[in-house]
């Protein structure tokens, strides 16, 4: 809902946003989501299991070119949603970019499995409020597009809730510890990207390790005690 408002208000406003601001607000955005990625790292319990585990989700994600394959899938739906040929290459390429950021980046998985799993709504609050104000920024650029999308983004992250809220009684707090520095990684590797410091990551290939640390972070625990 949050990010239909900001969606719709991007529209009206139209190119009354300077690029100055948009630029800016991009930049504070990229640097909250990496302060966010930080705090949830320091909740780690065992470290060299979240370690294992990025390294055989991001190895995973790579194997099965998972970031590039999400891109594919979203460019056709958008494409088809324009009509075909009726948008050119560079107007798909950034709505494509917005409905990653939106409905597939790591920190909403994360945070709506957290939710589920703890309770805690922050993380999907804060994510929000991140979300408002690309909407906004977006909605400016591309049009009545942008609010279209948060109906996939409520379907995905609903189902994400449900799913983690069925296996809440198997988790430990060890492993939501972990799984709460993982989704710091990537939530901090998103606030790189997304502030222009590294851009060439390809955060997607990562999403794996969101599922891979419940099993690695039980079978560490149950072997390292």
């Amino acid at each position: 809902m949050i990010t239909c408002l900001g969606a719709v208000l991007g529209v009206v406003l139209g190119t009354r946003l300077p690029d100055s601001l948009k630029k800016a607000l991009n930049n504070t955005l990229g640097i909250a989501a990496i302060a966010m990625g930080i705090v949830l790292i320091l909740k780690v319990k065992n470290l060299s299991a979240v370690v294992l585990t990025l390294v055989i989700g991001s190895v995973l994600g790579e194997l099965v070119m998972l970031d590039a394959r999400i891109r594919k899938l979203v460019t056709g739906v958008v494409h088809k949603l324009m009509n075909g040929a009726a948008a050119d290459e560079q107007f798909l390429a950034q709505v494509s970019a917005v409905v990653i950021l939106f409905c597939c980046g790591g920190t909403g998985w994360y945070g709506a499995l957290n939710e589920g799993l703890t309770g805690d709504g922050s993380i999907l609050i804060t994510k929000s409020i991140l979300d408002f104000v690309t909407a906004c920024i977006f909605g400016s650029i591309l049009g009545k597009i942008v609010p279209m999308l948060c109906i996939p983004q409520a379907i995905i992250y609903g189902a994400l809730f449900l799913v983690s809220g069925a296996v809440q009684s198997f988790i430990t707090p060890d492993i939501i510890a972990d799984f709460s520095a993982t989704g710091g990684i990537i939530t901090l590797c998103a606030g790189l990207s997304l502030a222009g410091i590294k851009k060439d990551l390809k955060v997607l290939n990562l999403l794996p390790s969101l599922i891979l640390i419940f099993l690695i972070s039980s079978a560490w625990t149950a072997l390292m005690g």
